[in-house]
């Protein structure tokens, strides 16, 4: 018996071929445009500067800025931030591009205005602010914070304990 017979397939014509053909052509061609299109695109994209452009603000001092605190035995520095005084210390100071961060470890939390300024008031020429936190001796949280800035001042600020 014949295989052609046997099919449940109908004969083949042979101009079947061409609209598929034609359509993998044109595919082909599409395709190749997307491609080139991608590649122009990618070039555009690597042209593009992505550093920001520069921004004008304040100017801060990078010769003589402020030094690792020294400890109290060793006194006074001009210009920089007091290490302690009578019924506080400073336990740790920390600066970054102009901003002050201190903390203080007291029981005279009522002062804390008049400590910090004692605290920043050395080295405020150099700042565009600073932040004083105050614990308890051997307290893990805050219990108050002084903010200064040129603009407004010290700006006391109560924690609820």
């Amino acid at each position: 018996m014949n295989a052609a017979a046997h099919s449940s397939r109908p004969p083949a014509d042979p101009r079947s071929g061409r609209p598929r053909r034609r359509a993998r052509v044109v595919a082909g061609i599409a395709g190749g445009a997307v491609l080139a299109g991608l590649a122009a695109l990618a070039v555009e994209l690597r042209s593009i500067d992505v550093d920001p452009p520069p921004v004008d603000g304040p100017t801060l001092p990078r010769a003589g800025g402020l030094q690792p605190p020294a400890p109290p035995a060793a006194g006074r520095r001009p210009g920089q931030p007091a290490m302690a005084g009578a019924g506080w210390r400073v336990v740790g100071v920390n600066s970054v591009s102009g901003v002050l961060l201190v903390t203080v470890e007291t029981e005279r939390l009522d002062e804390m205005a008049a400590i910090a300024r004692e605290v920043v008031t050395p080295a405020a020429a150099r700042l565009l602010e600073a932040l004083v936190y105050f614990h308890r001796p051997g307290a893990p949280t805050a219990v108050g914070r002084v903010q200064w800035t040129a603009d407004r001042g010290y700006v006391p600020l109560r924690f609820a304990e």
